[in-house]
């Protein structure tokens, strides 16, 4: 813990293959713009905003394929530099040295995340000879979308909630309202699954509960309005569902 007595928190993150084309040196935390990024720059405006102090603010590292592991402010010119199994190995040694010299500067990380991709964890492959009996580690895994929902989690420790939405029974979704209590909707999901229900199962993170079944959004609500997935994203779907009354759970 911190002098405060709150949890110390780390994280390392990969870098991403989009960046600003700024000219000159730009701090690594704007120079990346991929969607880990994103999600990192919102919680930092939002934690600002709403002075959350529940959650301290971690210590946050990017391993970059050009530059090894940096401090998130440190300044950055734009590069071209892809991240391989053979640059990681090149990478390593320095990679590792640089680590441990953060952990010796910084003792007492209780929550270490790494956010980053099978090629890029090549880098720190050994650190955990570092690794102190009370620390927390997390490894995201997954697709981008997944681990960016990960990110989000352990930054602000909860799934993101959906502002001012409130179950009245109606929603609209491009154009098609539907009027319907949870209880009508999962009698019609039930109804669905027995007739065809082979894509009801195929999401990432966001889910509806029918039974004993995990259930996507985006299939349910093109079930329910007769919209192809590919017209509505799946927030839009959460949405349409939070508003019907349901509850959108994240695995």
């Amino acid at each position: 813990m911190d002098d405060t007595g709150q949890t110390r928190r780390l994280l390392i993150l990969s870098c991403s293959q989009r960046k600003r084309l700024d000219p000159g040196l730009l701090p690594a935390i704007d120079r990346y713009d991929g969607p880990l990024f994103r999600v990192l720059r919102r919680y930092r405006r939002d934690r600002a905003r709403l002075e959350q102090r529940d959650r301290p603010q971690p210590d946050v590292y990017i391993l970059s394929a050009e530059y090894g592991l940096i401090s998130s402010e440190q300044p950055i010119a734009y590069y071209e530099q892809r991240m391989t199994a053979q640059r990681a190995e090149a990478l390593r040694p320095l990679v590792l040295a640089d680590f441990f010299t953060i952990l010796d500067l910084h003792t007492g990380y209780q929550e270490l995340f790494f956010c980053m991709g099978r090629d890029y964890l090549r880098a720190l492959a050994g650190w955990e000879i570092r690794r102190s009996q009370n620390m927390s580690v997390i490894y995201a895994n997954g697709s981008i979308g997944g681990r960016q929902a990960q990110l989000y989690d352990w930054l602000y420790g909860t799934s993101p909630s959906l502002p001012g939405v409130t179950g009245t029974g109606r929603a609209v979704i491009r154009g098609v309202e539907v009027t319907m209590t949870p209880e009508e909707v999962f009698a019609a999901t039930s109804l669905a699954l027995s007739n065809d229900g082979k894509q009801a199962a195929n999401f990432q993170k966001w889910y509806i509960q029918v039974g004993n079944r995990r259930v996507s959004p985006k299939w349910l609500v093109s079930r329910l309005t007769g919209l192809p997935v590919s017209a509505f994203a799946t927030d839009d779907a959460r949405r349409f569902l939070a508003q019907l009354g349901l509850v959108v759970m994240r695995s």
